[in-house]
């Protein structure tokens, strides 16, 4: 399947939607922790769920450096771009 730029920021919206444990919107600039309340078994999950949605491999290591949604819009896109399965 291929993404768009906007599918991808739409569906990790829905996802992370899911998994808050506030009342807070979630947008790109929402901090997964501070914002959202997940915690590190959340953020797990979510990765689980993100990898299965969009069908790819999210390494631990680049957990290190994702403290909000835009962050890890940043790490799918980059890796869908790398599969060849981001449009434009």
């Amino acid at each position: 399947m291929t993404w768009s730029r906007e599918n991808v920021q739409k569906k990790l919206v829905e996802v992370f939607g899911q998994h808050k444990q506030t009342e807070v919107d979630v947008s790109a600039e929402s901090e997964i922790v501070a914002d959202l309340g997940i915690d590190s078994l959340g953020v797990m999950e979510v990765l689980a769920d993100l990898e299965d949605t969009f069908k790819l491999t999210i390494p631990d290591e680049a957990l290190r450096e994702i403290n909000t949604i835009g962050d890890v819009a940043t790490a799918v896109l980059t890796r869908l771009e790398n599969d060849g399965r981001l449009e434009g």
